[in-house]
């Protein structure tokens, strides 16, 4: 087990966030970027036979990304590892996302959980709150895409603010994974050290794009923000107070990046909407889902229940800390 060392653990209780370099190598990222060439392939074959391009866009990963989201700007959610957010009546053609088989390994990667064990103990459970951003440059995206967190910069924000409000006393701990390296040319993360020792702030409804509530200028103002350059392979620890963006990507090629969240056994997710499942237990093994298809197939029942208008309630909240008085 490599567990994280007391002065790690001091570090993120005083910042709320703590940058931990070198926790995969590229051999443990080699699957996920593998499938996800295999899947844009795909992704761009299917544009093709809809009259989309005349020819399979070619190029590198990053040439072959913007090609497809010229044409059709929602196939980025495609690539994601959740669901999109939205509340109310979706569209089942545009309703989907990935749930491959090595994303799920990296979910479960004894690396990432031993990381997590040493904040949250040895009961994790995998919260289905996490995302795939594939950010390209600057200049590919507009409109709308711009302020889109998967593919645009982030806004400022607290990751409680889309949670439930069952999830109020749930320890969620983000673990945002490097697959290429992030700098302040290239999109890297900001951070406010202390801001989770504030609780939850004002966050704006954004009417463009409901998903992305935002922490007002007026709110933040005069706090000291801190750029989180890491390495690929390293990741990003946060609370889930605190206050956090990301820059916009400068650079000529993407800027890769998997949020994954963690929260203890037993407790709410804050979106029961979509499944969760338990990482590692120490004390159950038996409960431990070891199985892709199971998962894969969890999403998939989540989707058609969405789809059919069976769920019934808010998937994800986007007004609850909205103040008229500063929006």
């Amino acid at each position: 087990m490599v567990a994280l060392a007391s002065e790690n653990l001091k570090e993120f209780d005083q910042h709320g966030f703590l940058v931990v370099p070198g926790v995969l190598s590229a051999e443990d990222l080699a699957p996920v970027i593998a499938e996800y060439d295999d899947l844009l392939n795909r992704e761009l074959d299917r544009q093709v036979c809809e009259g989309l391009h005349r020819l399979r866009p070619d190029g590198n990963f990053t040439e072959r990304f913007v090609a497809g989201l010229a044409v059709e700007p929602d196939y980025h959610r495609r690539f994601n590892i959740s669901l999109p957010l939205i509340n109310g009546p979706v569209d089942p053609d545009d309703y989907m996302m990935h749930a491959g088989s090595a994303v799920f390994d990296l979910l479960r990667h004894p690396k990432i959980l031993d990381v997590v064990e040493s904040v949250l103990g040895p009961e994790i459970m995998s919260n289905p709150v996490q995302q795939m951003r594939i950010k390209p440059p600057l200049a590919a995206v507009e409109g709308e895409l711009a302020v889109h967190s998967n593919v645009g910069s982030t806004t400022w924000h607290q990751d409680i603010v889309a949670l439930l409000p069952e999830a109020d006393d749930t320890p969620l701990l983000t673990v945002w994974v490097a697959l290429t390296d992030a700098d302040e040319t290239n999109g890297c993360l900001v951070s406010i050290p202390g801001s989770h020792q504030l609780g939850p702030q004002i966050h704006c409804a954004n009417a463009e794009l409901a998903s992305e509530p935002n922490v007002p200028a007026t709110v933040i103002e005069g706090m000291e923000a801190r750029p989180l350059p890491v390495k690929r392979g390293g990741v990003i620890l946060f609370d889930k107070h605190n206050v956090h963006c990301s820059l916009p990507n400068r650079s000529s090629s993407i800027r890769w990046s998997m949020d994954l969240r963690y929260s203890p056994i037993g407790m709410p997710t804050g979106r029961p909407a979509f499944p969760g499942f338990v990482a590692r237990s120490r004390s159950d093994r038996t409960q431990e889902l070891t199985d892709f298809k199971a998962w894969a197939a969890a999403w998939e029942s989540a989707r058609q229940k969405i789809i059919a208008g069976r769920h019934g309630e808010r998937i994800f909240e986007d007004r609850r800390w909205n103040d008229a008085t500063v929006c």
